[in-house]
């Protein structure tokens, strides 16, 4: 609870901090524009500092659901690139595509043209691009990605 500005001591920083108060019409102009790609490099880059630091342990970020290992073992959509966790997988890409009329878990978007085709349709469509290691079962949310009208 903020009781009023806050003074700062002479030396350290001039001047007053006010409390900055979060009310939910903040981001009325962003929803009413609509909402962008959110890209989540930086939050995966941290994880795996954590893992390499020891601040996280192995099997907490190794913990895909078997249903997403099963999806990334049948995928086409392969990264290329290896696991950086266990360094011998090849990492697949796996979206969920998430809006109206589609079921309450998301339908699985196998290609390009899967989300080419939600993207044509009418409605607001968001595609969650997961990275998946199916041999030691790391999997990250890389990306969203905005879809639709």
């Amino acid at each position: 609870m903020v009781r009023g500005p806050l003074t700062l001591k002479p030396g350290n920083f001039a001047g007053t901090l006010l409390a900055v108060v979060f009310h939910p019409g903040i981001a009325a102009a962003d929803s009413a524009s609509g909402a962008g790609d959110v890209d989540y490099r930086l939050q995966r880059r941290a994880l795996l500092a954590d893992l390499e630091a020891g601040r996280v342990a192995r099997h907490e970020v190794c913990d895909a659901h078997p249903e997403l290992v099963r999806v990334a073992n049948n995928c086409d959509t392969i990264d290329g690139g290896s696991c950086p966790v266990c360094d011998r997988g090849e990492m697949a890409l796996v979206h969920y595509v998430f809006g109206p009329r589609l079921a309450a878990g998301g339908k699985l978007a196998l290609t390009e043209a899967d989300l080419d085709r939600y993207g044509r349709r009418s409605g607001d469509f968001a595609a969650y691009r997961v990275e998946v290691c199916a041999g030691c079962g790391w999997n990250h949310l890389l990306c969203r990605i905005i879809l639709g009208t």
